[in-house]
């Protein structure tokens, strides 16, 4: 029996998906409230999608997929618009691209290893995606007049960097024990926790 993809979670995902080049769009024209906004509604129906697919009983692999590229897609493309906005500090968006590049390029050496992959995100990962979205939201609502930030952004700026340093640095040791476990024992196929 096939998988029923179209349904009300994958459909959350979709708009969220939707609302990536409406943030960045939001964020060139500078129009820093309606970009806020449309951020933190798609920010919270990550949380919304997941919970109704379990809910539902209606978790696809199509819908985890689309969580995923929805997550980053939003995650990456508003800190990089507000990078470019002069809003957020270039050393804690490298840090957070060169993170996610390890954990893809980590993931992708390990297929090939192995011919096979499962991923579990780490409790360290989670928290660095809830700083990372925690983050944006409140530039966002600084930039919009909603929050004063000025005493906050530098510890905030800090705080995301180091977590976005260690949870690299979590996955890469992640990655080398599971690599090391493979070319032992090949027959060995267990998750990535």
């Amino acid at each position: 029996m096939s998988e029923r993809v179209f349904n009300l979670p994958n459909v959350i995902s979709l708009l969220r998906v939707a609302a990536v080049p409406v943030v960045a769009w939001l964020i060139l024209q500078q129009r820093w409230e309606a970009a806020c906004w449309l951020f933190l509604a798609a920010a919270v129906s990550d949380g919304i999608d997941g919970l109704l697919a379990r809910w539902l009983n209606q978790l696809t692999q199509l819908g985890a997929a689309l969580d995923t590229v929805a997550d980053k897609a939003l995650g990456l493309v508003t800190l990089v618009m507000l990078t470019q906005a002069h809003a957020i500090p270039l050393w804690v968006t490298l840090a957070i691209l060169l993170r996610d590049s390890v954990i893809v390029l980590g993931a992708l050496s390990y297929r090939g290893l192995a011919g096979h992959l499962e991923i579990h995100p780490t409790w360290l990962g989670k928290t660095h995606m809830f700083a990372e979205f925690t983050l944006l939201a409140l530039v966002l609502g600084g930039l919009a007049g909603l929050l004063a930030l000025d005493d906050w952004r530098q510890p905030l700026f800090v705080t995301v960097f180091a977590i976005a340093v260690v949870s690299g640095v979590q996955y890469v040791w992640i990655w080398g024990a599971k690599a090391r476990r493979e070319r032992a024992d090949p027959s060995r196929s267990d998750a990535l926790h």
